[in-house]
């Protein structure tokens, strides 16, 4: 399968190693509108680059494009590849705003494109098992949920100016309780922190509730404020509790601490680790080889557009929350 990546920034450029590693595909070329960003990629990796999407679709022979674009610039190369009639792999979030999410899955719609989006969490064996042992009945009925997802202020840093707490970091958390929840979600309440990102009209930190509609509720905590030395550089958790048992999901080390001459961390093992050859494994590593294999083999993705779209609704409604000062029910976006 040939296969270009379009945006190659810190998430995009991971997306051509997996790919370049992978055997079932060829990574053909990069695209990013940073020329020296997009040469750098394509020199380690003996593909071609571009600047423009729109010379990269004309001038390659492709089966597949990866978008991992900031959610700003995401519309026009998706819609133009959709058009190609091309398999398409979408970064998440899908827009800026929920109008926008829209309008990008209404584009793709009338082009005929059903694209995975890349929800790392379903390719976490973690909860991959928890949604089988949610499916089977082990833990009865789900009753509440917690999701912890602190990053350290580096997302201040690196993702703020362009992206924001709830679209870009907790959103993972949403979709999965989205996905473990039988019921539909009917209400949100969040309230937030805002210091240091008020000047780009974002968020420092938020705690946050959904309601189902079978009267399930689960509670949210994201922040970017944890110093940069934190040992484990993402702290994140899931607990599920049923009427017949719970389930506990903690942390991305996985186990392991380093104690050295740069003093003590605790490496991510889950999302996207480097090994010694310099591959990347983890979750990160597996949704993408299995939007290829979905791809090639024509069968449905882990995450589509309609699950998205649910995700995309609940952070809309959070933030209209933290605007208007109340809950905010779903049925008013």
């Amino acid at each position: 399968m040939r296969i270009a990546v379009v945006g190659v920034g810190l998430i995009g450029a991971l997306h051509a190693r997996i790919f370049d590693a992978n055997s079932q595909c060829e990574l053909v070329a990069v695209c990013d509108a940073d020329i020296a960003r997009a040469r750098s990629i394509a020199n380690s990796l003996g593909c071609r680059f571009y600047v423009s999407h729109s010379a990269l679709l004309e001038s390659e022979e492709l089966d597949a494009v990866s978008i991992a674009t900031p959610e700003a610039a995401r519309h026009e190369p998706a819609v133009a590849a959709a058009m190609q009639g091309l398999e398409l792999l979408l970064e998440k979030p899908l827009g800026r705003t929920l109008a926008q999410v829209d309008k990008l899955i209404e584009a793709l719609k009338c082009a005929k494109a059903e694209p995975a989006v890349n929800f790392i969490l379903h390719a976490d064996p973690r909860f991959a098992q928890m949604k089988q042992i949610v499916s089977d009945g082990q833990i009865g009925r789900i009753v509440t949920c917690f999701a912890r997802r602190r990053g350290t202020r580096l997302g201040i840093e690196k993702y703020a100016p362009w992206t924001d707490l709830l679209s870009s970091t907790l959103i993972h958390d949403i979709e999965m309780s989205l996905a473990v929840n039988e019921a539909p979600a009917e209400r949100a309440y969040a309230e937030a922190v805002v210091r240091e990102c008020a000047k780009f009209g974002s968020h420092d930190a938020v705690v946050a509730t959904l309601r189902f509609a079978d009267g399930a509720v689960a509670v949210f905590e994201t922040s970017w404020v944890l110093p940069a030395n934190q040992p484990e550089p993402l702290d994140p958790a899931f607990h599920l509790v049923g009427d017949s048992g719970a389930v506990t999901i903690e942390g991305s080390s996985q186990g392991i601490s380093v104690l050295g001459t740069k003093g003590f961390n605790k490496p991510d093992m889950t999302h996207w680790p480097v090994d010694a050859d310099n591959q990347v494994g983890g979750a990160l590593a597996r949704s993408l080889n299995a939007f290829v294999d979905a791809a090639r083999k024509g069968t449905p993705h882990l995450v589509g557009l309609a699950a998205a779209r649910r995700a995309e609704a609940v952070v809309a409604a959070m933030k209209l929350s933290i605007e208007r000062e109340r809950p905010v029910r779903l049925s008013e976006l």
